[in-house]
């Protein structure tokens, strides 16, 4: 005598993810959920990670270009060589930090540590760029020249990159060198704080943009 077994209904394939956990008993459901949102967060962070790898070249080539136009505007001194240098330095290191990323640019670990490296490239091209006041700006440069030659390049660089963390990198370093040089060329303490409002004014703004965004991603999810 043939015994018929209840069919189970099968699961539709477009089930969602809160839909599937609610058949699951307490304990797997919480597990579950947990390790989708922690799927969910790494996969966040692989293509922050991998869109920061994509832009880095363009800020590199901001920088250079810059550094060329305020290079060739202004009376040569083998001050401006040594700047343009340092500065070809700082962007053949981030040359290699990224060629080594884009040997694997998915791969999380790999993404992780080119952040960190580029972080460091930034930290070391923010210094020279700030050096500049003090090597390529002429001595009687005004607060206005100044501000806007070290606020300037670091709000590009923070616009192209879209990465708070690693946008301060060069933010930070470019403002305290560039501020520090204008003091101590022509104990200018109106273009000190010039840049350093003028950076104050980019990390304020960095802020506020990065939370109007949650912000957005927020509502955007719960609606």
């Amino acid at each position: 005598m043939a015994v018929s077994l209840p069919k189970v209904p099968a699961r539709p394939a477009t089930m969602p993810e809160p839909a599937i956990a609610a058949n699951l008993p307490g304990p797997l459901a919480h597990a579950y959920l947990a390790r989708l949102a922690a799927l969910h967060d790494e996969a966040a962070e692989t293509a922050h990670l991998a869109n920061l790898l994509g832009r880095t070249p363009w800020a590199s080539a901001a920088l250079g270009s810059a550094a060329l136009l305020c290079a060739f505007t202004g009376p040569w001194q083998p001050s401006v060589a040594a700047w343009l240098g340092m500065i070809a330095i700082s962007i053949g290191l981030v040359a290699v930090f990224c060629r080594r990323a884009n040997r694997a640019p998915f791969d999380r670990d790999m993404l992780k540590v080119f952040a960190r490296n580029i972080s460091a490239g930034l930290l070391f091209a923010g210094v020279v760029w700030g050096a500049g006041v003090s090597l390529v700006l002429p001595a009687a440069a005004g607060f206005q020249t100044t501000t806007a030659f070290v606020a300037g390049m670091a709000a590009v660089i923070a616009a192209i990159l879209r990465a708070r963390d690693v946008g301060f990198c060069f933010l930070i370093s470019a403002t305290a060198m560039g501020a520090f040089c204008a003091l101590v060329q022509n104990l200018d303490g109106a273009a000190m704080a010039g840049i350093l409002m003028g950076g104050a004014v980019i990390v304020a703004t960095m802020l506020l943009m990065e939370r109007v965004s949650s912000i957005a991603t927020l509502i955007d999810r719960r609606g």
